[in-house]
């Protein structure tokens, strides 16, 4: 699938799960190209077949009324750009038939997102909603586009209109469903894993919603904070049995032979065990394939959990009903839950029920004691704690979907400790992911398995193709963080501290303060820039070792350095204490390192050397133009280009070349030979020093930059570099990541290039006939 048609699959999530009744006659409010509405019509579609339907856009509701009447009423959002929304719905309701269901999906404007900074739907401000509009609209003039209704609102609307209603919370939007929960129900759901937040701008974002869903939960905040509902509506006087579906989770993102709905609903079932009760209430899960693709995933469910339980892992029962895979409904704690309160509680105890749960991880495949086993056997990577209950002291595993060769058993274990790195990191105690890695795997290093990991993930929730969707709705960490510190300090006071960081650093030193990943990616992308004469970290444990080629030692030594010849940059997530810290000691000159800043590099290197042919773009002539001005300008000022550059030959050079008469400067990135390990899976013929003297000979190249290992993305270069320009191969230009990566230059004022593949040589052709002996 592409990414439009993935996106609509997306959409119809909302619906797709729904029991409607086969030959039923549908009204559907909307527009005919709507993803609900192709989903209502498609006569492909195994879940929804023979349904009638009609279509009326929203605004021709006014005049709608014709004496028909249809046994489902459906509308996703659109009555609510409608002013008379409950004139409208008194309307529809006298013509919902006999038994009919009226399916609404609104946005709620008490809706989480809306307080975390996500901006209005229909006004593009934030907080208009949580205001009731009393902004928005409240001049005469102002044309009215739409807006969100709070629950009591709907509710009172839909009573008005006559209507009985079965509300259903949504998570996290109405186009990208992900948990549908029944208001009168309480999920055990760890939702903080479960769902990935998609909002209208998430640049506006400064809070993290996933980590927030567990807490409203606990505090029956939920439903009253859902983002959206989904109203399941009969007529009052007609007594219809309520639907028995207590919870959906959808995975559409998938792909289709991957994509299910798995639903909680409440059965009642006859009980032989006291005749006085009559009929019990009981719960069941019911995995039901998305599309026809998805029936043998559900067939091969149950050979996995016979091979797991043959080498005794345990697995819940399951049955094959129709199409779909059902289950008891366990009342207990998943393995992640269970785990997560044990290492706040007892650390002691967390390792010997860890021991417990790795020992089962590792029966399901090769036995092995770290490292490669060096056994083709196949590997479950669905092992972790969260497919897991924790059930009358035993480990009860479920949702286990994957059994592969493509993934060695090894992944299922760091799945498993890496699912723990929240509240390890929270607890802050003697057990850590190196300890954990170390236990388990035998190493520290566990590069590859992050990889793996990553790969794995990827695949399933289809990031590649999704990227440039998933970057427009999706929260970034980087800019959830530099949202959130804006509103801790006045605008002057944040330019200070978190803007102008490197502002007037020419004469002083660098003093990194943390060792941690905000430090490690401040030293790889700008490390090289500045004299860093000291790392310091309050962790006892970690001083007197070598940090990017710095020993790392107390704070007490800023005492012994003279105030203006240095400034502190404090390199860590949680900064006010340290901030606090350095204002108890006096010292004044200190910047805060915020990894989604934009920090120009400033034009100066220790020593004042420079890379490649030593010119500046700064004092480079504006768009390449001489100083008589006869020479035609330059399209682009800096441009950028990143490659391994391996066994360097006419093809790079012509690259270079092509650049270069596009644009004033041009700045190579270059690899290391350790990200061409890590991420080209290969070892370069030529090492990176050298790779380094050949490209910085060329004439056509001004200046060649390492590439951080870590952080060597267009985003980051961009961030470094300031580039107008990035240029590429051709073979790139359909790739949907670097899509979104041009999209996103160009929301920054830049741009990508694409050059066409050089055919004739290239670096692989090269190595293979190195390879074969023939050079």
């Amino acid at each position: 699938m592409n990414l439009e048609t993935n996106i609509r699959e997306i959409q119809k999530g909302i619906l797709q799960w729904y029991p409607f009744r086969e030959g039923a006659k549908c009204l559907y409010i909307g527009e005919e190209t709507d993803a609900v509405y192709e989903m209502l019509t498609d006569p492909e579609n195994d879940r929804i077949r023979g349904l009638f339907v009609r279509c009326v856009k929203p605004e021709e509701l006014s005049d709608f009324a014709p004496q028909e009447e249809y046994d489902y009423i459906i509308s996703i959002a659109s009555l609510e750009k409608l002013e008379n929304i409950a004139d409208v719905l008194r309307v529809l309701a006298e013509r919902l038939a006999p038994k009919g269901h009226m399916l609404l999906g609104f946005n709620n404007r008490f809706g989480a997102r809306y307080f975390f900074g996500d901006q209005d739907p229909y006004t593009g401000n934030i907080m208009d909603g949580i205001e009731d509009y009393r902004r928005a609209y409240s001049k005469s003039e102002d044309r009215f586009v739409g807006r969100c209704y709070d629950k009591a609102s709907l509710v009172s609307m839909l009573t008005a209109a006559g209507l009985k209603q079965q509300n259903y919370s949504v998570l996290p939007d109405l186009s990208n469903m992900q948990v549908l929960i029944r208001e009168d129900y309480k999920s055990n759901e760890d939702f903080s894993i479960r769902i990935l937040p998609t909002f209208n701008n998430p640049s506006t974002v400064f809070l993290e919603e996933e980590y927030v869903y567990n807490s409203l939960q606990q505090n029956n905040m939920l439903h009253a904070m859902a983002n959206a509902y989904v109203f399941d509506c009969t007529r009052r006087e007609e007594e219809v049995d309520a639907s028995d579906i207590l919870q959906v989770t959808s995975s559409m993102g998938r792909d289709r032979e991957d994509a299910f709905f798995t639903m909680i609903r409440k059965r009642k079932s006859s009980s032989h065990a006291d005749e006085k009760r009559g009929e019990e209430e009981t719960a069941i899960v019911e995995k039901l394939p998305a599309y026809a693709e998805g029936e043998k995933r559900i067939e091969k469910m149950l050979e996995i959990a016979e091979h797991l339980r043959s080498r005794g892992v345990p697995v819940i029962d399951m049955e094959l009903q129709e199409k779909s895979l059902v289950m008891p409904y366990i009342e207990a704690p998943t393995a992640q839950a269970y785990l997560t309160k044990l290492l706040e509680a007892d650390e002691n105890h967390f390792l010997e029920k860890m021991d417990e749960f790795i020992a089962l991880v590792k029966k399901a495949g090769a036995d092995f004691e770290g490292g490669d086993s060096g056994v083709e056997m196949p590997g479950y990577p669905d092992l972790v704690p969260l497919n897991c209950f924790y059930e009358q002291g035993h480990f009860l595993f479920f949702d286990q979907e994957f059994e592969t060769t493509e993934y060695p058993p090894e992944l299922a274990v760091y799945r498993a400790i890496y699912a723990m790195r929240t509240v390890i990191e929270k607890c802050d105690g003697a057990v850590t992911l190196p300890m954990l890695y170390q236990r388990y795997l035998g190493t520290e290093d566990v590069a590859k398995w992050q990889d793996l990991e990553w790969e794995f993930i990827s695949k399933l929730r289809n990031e590649k193709a999704m990227a440039p969707y998933f970057s427009k709705v999706r929260h970034d960490f980087g800019k959830v963080y530099s949202n959130r510190q804006r509103m801790n300090f006045s605008a002057e006071e944040y330019m200070e501290r978190f803007v102008n960081i490197f502002k007037g650093l020419e004469d002083k030193k660098v003093v990194v303060f943390g060792s941690g990943q905000f430090a490690k990616q401040f030293m790889q992308m700008y490390g090289g820039d500045y004299e860093v004469a000291a790392v310091v970290d309050n962790r006892v444990d970690v001083q007197g070792e070598d940090f990017y080629g710095v020993k790392i030692s107390s704070p007490e030594i800023l005492k012994q350095l003279e105030p203006g010849s240095y400034r502190v940059i404090i390199c860590i997530k949680n900064f006010l204490s340290v901030k606090k810290q350095l204002e108890d000691m006096g010292v004044t000159d200190f910047g805060i390192f915020d990894p989604a800043q934009r920090y120009m590099r400033e034009r100066f290197r220790r020593g004042g050397e420079m890379s490649g042919n030593g010119a500046d773009p700064n004092n480079a002539t504006e768009a390449g133009t001489e100083a008589d001005g006869k020479e035609a300008p330059k399209k682009y000022h800096i441009g950028y280009i990143a490659g391994v550059f391996d066994l360097f030959h006419v093809g790079h050079l012509e690259k270079f070349k092509m650049a270069k008469e596009l644009c004033d400067y041009l700045i190579v990135g270059l690899v290391t030979d350790e990200g061409v390990v890590r991420y080209k899976k290969t070892t370069p013929f030529v090492p990176f020093e050298e790779r380094k003297a050949m490209l910085e000979a060329c004439r056509y190249v001004d200046e060649v930059v390492k590439i951080p290992p870590n952080f060597g993305g267009t985003r980051e270069a961009w961030k470094m570099y300031g580039f107008d320009v990035q240029f590429s191969g051709s073979d790139y230009e359909d790739d949907l990541r670097w899509i979104a990566d041009k999209e996103f230059l160009e929301e920054h004022g830049s741009t990508m290039v694409f050059f066409p593949y050089s055919e004739a040589t290239s670096s692989s052709k090269l190595k293979e006939l190195i390879n074969r002996k023939l050079l």
